[in-house]
């Protein structure tokens, strides 16, 4: 995996500091700065299905209030859908990390690319190899009238002040609009996907999520939830013609 920070001025900047022993808020540096941004892109080597490529994307690196992982934007360069998705963290997400199913063409080098509220962008790239073609695989039109229907599982038992996975899932047909004609990608009719999810607890925003027409039908998407206090979990769905769904659970840690 090729990791490398964007920037050569932050890199010199960590640098200096690491050797002088800069310490961030609470705790030391207890590893080199590339290492402490390294994005991590998990999925088959080698992905039987190409409309459902299960990828999870992350970086392990603190979520505090001053020093937390902003972003992290996915993309295939060469692909027919090259942008898979950009997802925003506050230090509420607890980790910064997202599993999702997406459609690829003919597979290539996944980038993931990170911004850190503090040191800036890094990014990390992996080979994804496909077994076909994911993105002009839809032969007949989506169905556009069974949507919706969200739904959220949480783990049984909750604790103050520990992250939690939580899994959320709408039943949405997803469809490029591309086919495949004479070695081109031809539009054929307009795209349909889920565009947007963002994650609340009941007025504060946790998470959003943007997605394109790379994602895979009926998608069960997977994020992380810092478990801070009694509240309502709303997760928020938007497609790409605007309308809109919302799934809603109890937070309350134990004790």
């Amino acid at each position: 995996m090729d990791v490398r920070p964007l920037s050569r001025r932050s890199t010199l900047g960590l640098a200096t500091m690491a050797a002088a022993g800069a310490l961030v808020p609470g705790r030391a540096w207890g590893r080199a700065p590339e290492e402490e941004h390294r994005p991590s892109l998990d999925f088959p080597v080698l992905a039987e299905d190409p409309t459902a490529v299960p990828v999870r994307v992350g970086v392990d690196h603190p979520m505090e209030r001053d020093h937390f992982i902003t972003s992290i934007e996915l993309t295939l360069p060469g692909d027919p859908i090259p942008h898979k998705g950009a997802f925003r963290f506050t230090p509420a997400s607890g980790r910064a990390w997202v599993a999702f199913p997406m459609r690829s063409g003919l597979g290539g080098l996944l980038r993931a690319t990170v911004e850190c509220s503090r040191h800036g962008r890094f990014e990390a790239t992996r080979e994804l190899r496909v077994a076909g073609d994911g993105c002009a695989a839809v032969p007949a039109p989506p169905d556009k009238t069974q949507v919706g229907r969200p739904r959220l599982r949480l783990p049984r038992a909750l604790a103050a002040g520990e992250t939690v996975e939580v899994w959320a899932r709408i039943e949405h047909d997803s469809d490029t609009g591309l086919t495949l004609r004479a070695g081109s990608y031809v539009r054929v009719r307009p795209e349909f996907f889920v565009r947007r999810m963002r994650i609340y607890l009941d007025r504060d925003l946790v998470s959003d999520f943007q997605f394109t027409a790379a994602l895979s039908p009926n998608p069960i998407i997977r994020f992380p939830l810092k478990v801070t206090r009694t509240g309502r979990l709303r997760v928020i769905f938007v497609n790409n013609r605007g309308q809109q769904w919302e799934a809603t659970e109890r937070i309350q840690p134990a004790g």
